[in-house]
């Protein structure tokens, strides 16, 4: 009774062919091939929003417009200067510059010179900066690099994580 369970079986598994391996295997190759393209694209994506709300919060600075920086930006926001300071600010409110002073600082503008993304998600960008800050006359007054990590909350790209390195250059005064 028990003796055609534990019988031998001699015959082997029926074989898939190799047309049939290759055609499985091509269909998992395409599938991830797919798949892969389909993050990359979101990726790019994700990068080309985060990268205008970057370029988007420069052109602002440049305008001297507080309204501006306040829409471009995702709260709470967070500075770490070159020396380490950090400065948390968690309304717009608390993000106005007083552009008076910065002028009178002799500041004119500032260049996004480098933006290189660093690392991408659905909802954040990592990039590495590098900008320098410009006088009236146009000549260069710091070179400075960093990291700005700009974040989507609820739809919106906007910067929300300024660190800065010591400048690479400053002009003597």
């Amino acid at each position: 009774m028990h003796s055609r369970l534990l019988a031998r079986n001699d015959n082997p598994p029926p074989s898939l062919g190799r047309p049939a391996v290759v055609g499985f295997l091509t269909l998992v190759v395409a599938v991830w091939m797919s798949v892969t393209a389909l993050a990359q694209d979101d990726d790019r994506q994700h990068e080309t929003e985060a990268r205008a709300a970057l370029e988007e919060y420069f052109r602002a600075l440049n305008a001297a417009d507080n309204e501006a920086i306040a829409a471009v930006s995702n709260f709470p926001r967070l500075s770490v200067g070159s020396n380490g300071q950090v400065v948390l600010r968690e309304t717009p409110e608390e993000i106005a510059i007083d552009f008076e002073a910065v002028r009178q600082s002799g500041l004119d503008h500032s260049t996004l010179d480098l933006a290189e993304t660093v690392h991408v998600s659905s909802d954040k960008v990592h990039f590495r900066i590098v900008f320098t800050r410009y006088a009236v006359d146009g000549s260069p007054i710091t070179t400075m690099p960093g990291l700005y990590v700009v974040t989507r909350q609820d739809g919106h790209w906007g910067l929300q994580l300024q660190s800065v390195l010591p400048p690479t250059f400053t002009r003597e005064p």
